[in-house]
């Protein structure tokens, strides 16, 4: 049986999900492949592959830590990376003796460097997909910390071993891997009609649906109280850890299993723009309420996405947390929408790609 080492950063939820999406799309190209995911994402963002997937946590990456979903934290961040690429040797002599006991013939990564070197090291192909590389997002960073620069540099002599990147729409600088393929968006999507989804989470059909997205770290600043005084809207969040109903909020923390159908449910997301749910809106033709979310170099690229094919409009952080956002909200739910077609397949043309690289040598 073939199998395949599937790596995917531990950075937000979004990475996540578009791997799982990637992984079931292979197991239909490529019947009676073996997938071994290993990851710091937690197990249930890989459930309903068929056949499931070998699960293992583990982080080969540290991508951006965070205070909350609108906060770096870029000084532990560089201590993360620093402690990471000095236990690299041991951390790659154990993933290649992996793939070799597990008869790999390929690697996936989104988007950990180390994926690439592990390939190399085993002398098997390699793939990216992504929308933007870590060396790519470090390089932000390089005025405030020099520091980084080693680092960054050692992430490219590992990205440029990749046989092959799959790029998403509206990406980064992706020039560090030498063979590029463009592919559409991957994007899950609700077989509900928004009545249907709002019937299934309970949401009033008289209300217009406000979801308070803010990926796995959440956001405990937003003004709950405010929130609850602007009773023409009702509002839905996944972030808590029990069911909960008051006034017109409600936090639903099972909902995160079946997240599309809420994205299709809502009126207007509220967020920061990060590729899955920026995903999850076009796919769902879902207005947006967005925030920046400090120095990150993906947020810009996403905002254009945002602006020339979705019904969007950006607010200030400090009106978010204030609560002064009726005004957008009331425009993005009420004004005539125009969506563009955008193709969503790009998990099915990924599969193909990859399945086509199974068995050829690196």
């Amino acid at each position: 049986m073939s199998a395949i080492l599937y790596y995917v950063t531990g950075h937000g939820y979004g990475h996540a999900v578009r791997s799982s999406l990637v992984i079931r799309a292979l197991s239909q190209a490529a019947p009676g492949l073996k997938i071994h995911v290993r990851t710091a994402a937690p197990p249930w963002l890989f459930h309903g592959a068929d056949p499931p997937v070998a699960y293992s946590p583990l982080s080969i990456d540290v991508g951006i830590l965070q205070r909350d979903s609108l906060e770096m934290d870029l000084a532990a961040t560089l201590q993360a990376c620093r402690d990471l690429h000095r236990r690299m040797a041991r951390l790659i002599d154990r993933e290649v003796a992996f793939a070799k006991e597990q008869r790999v013939c390929l690697v996936v990564g989104d988007i950990p460097p180390l994926a690439f070197e592990i390939a190399a090291r085993a002398g098997i192909p390699s793939v990216a997909v992504t929308n933007f590389s870590w060396n790519w997002i470090y390089r932000a960073y390089l005025r405030a910390y020099p520091e980084f620069l080693p680092l960054i540099e050692e992430m490219e002599t590992f990205y440029r071993k990749a046989t092959l990147a799959l790029t998403l729409p509206y990406p980064g600088d992706l020039n560090v891997f030498p063979v590029r393929e463009e592919i559409p968006w991957i994007a899950r999507v609700s077989s509900l009609t928004k009545p249907q989804a709002k019937a299934e989470f309970e949401l009033p059909a008289s209300l217009p649906c406000i979801l308070l997205s803010f990926g796995g770290l959440g956001l405990q600043r937003l003004p709950w109280e405010q929130l609850k005084r602007l009773d023409e809207f009702f509002f839905v969040a996944t972030d808590g850890e029990t069911h909960r109903r008051d006034g017109n909020l409600l936090i639903l923390p099972s909902a995160q299993l079946r997240y599309h159908d809420l994205v299709r449910a809502a009126d207007v997301i509220v967020t920061k723009p990060g590729y899955g749910i920026v995903a999850d809106a076009l796919a769902h033709r879902t207005p947006v309420l967005y925030t920046d979310r400090g120095e990150f170099s993906e947020y810009a690229r996403l905002v254009q996405a945002l602006s020339e094919l979705a019904q969007s409009e950006f607010i200030e952080q400090a009106d978010l947390l204030s609560g002064r956002l009726a005004t957008s909200l009331r425009r993005l739910a009420n004004n005539e929408q125009r969506w563009p077609r955008v193709a969503l397949n790009g998990a099915a043309i990924a599969a193909q790609k990859i399945a086509a690289l199974l068995g050829r040598p690196s």
